[in-house]
């Protein structure tokens, strides 16, 4: 590095130049692994999604079991074939 006065001049874009110059390929495998980290933070996005849905299931299935445990205080319903009517499970 040359001396101006008592200061090194320092090349602040050496490291950038030191990488030679980018070619398709680089840049293709930089879209590559963005493409890659994307799709695994849906995968989990789509695995959380679903953990969602199966304690929402649960929770509607329990709580209709509870109602039919408790079949002679029905609450709103008249009787144990409307509690039945009321369970909305998907598969």
């Amino acid at each position: 590095m040359p001396k101006v006065g008592n200061y090194v001049q320092r090349d602040y874009h050496s490291k950038f130049r030191s990488q030679g110059k980018s070619t398709w390929s680089d840049y293709n495998q930089a879209w590559s692994k963005r493409r890659q980290a994307s799709a695994q933070k849906m995968q989990e996005l789509r695995a959380l999604a679903s953990n969602f849905n199966v304690i929402g299931t649960q929770a509607s299935q329990a709580n209709t079991a509870f109602v039919f445990q408790n079949r002679n205080q029905a609450g709103p319903y008249a009787n144990a074939t409307a509690v039945a009517a009321r369970v909305n499970v998907l598969v």
